[in-house]
């Protein structure tokens, strides 16, 4: 089952990819709601708890990252698409929510949280540069030192400038 959603959800994203309309991007002011897609759990906490480090909870944080066997609320997995591709209930409620941004803290997603990302309808999406990602995200920094909470604050940094510019 999963080397055929696999495969429809590459289809999928594909087609979303071609439909994909251009939009103007708009650079949130003060953020209230803001989505993290996350290529594993680590990665996901560090940019949760970045983030309630820099706004708390005058912020609402919602978002998924990609665990297999993991149960929790903030995982997903191939089981949360269906057969052909397409997301279920337990997805449909982040690509209806209307975010100020999207930070993507990987640089490399896997198929299922491409497709989230692309299909969201947040108009400002930020993360780190990678072939994959220019493809997806709006922002984009080039990833310098080891730890993900330095890249962190050096983007947040720029986006603050960003902020401020627009």
């Amino acid at each position: 089952m999963k080397f055929i959603k696999n495969l429809f959800i590459n289809f999928q994203l594909k087609n979303s990819l071609k439909r994909k309309r251009g939009y103007d991007v708009k650079v949130p002011a003060n953020p209230k709601c803001v989505g993290i897609l996350a290529e594993n759990e680590d990665e996901f906490v560090v940019t949760k708890e970045f983030i309630r480090s820099l706004w708390g909870y005058q912020v609402r944080i919602i978002g998924f990252y990609y665990h297999e066997q993991n149960q929790e609320t903030e995982s997903i997995s191939h089981k949360h698409f269906s057969l052909t591709g397409l997301p279920g209930d337990y997805c449909n409620g982040f690509l209806d929510e209307k975010l100020d941004f999207i930070l993507v803290p990987s640089l490399s997603l896997n198929p299922y949280l491409r497709y989230l990302l692309l299909n969201n309808r947040s108009r400002f999406k930020m993360g780190f540069l990678s072939d994959e990602n220019k493809t997806y995200l709006d922002f984009m920094i080039k990833m310098e030192g080891n730890g993900l909470n330095e890249n962190l604050i050096n983007l947040m940094a720029y986006f603050e400038k960003l902020k401020q510019a627009c």
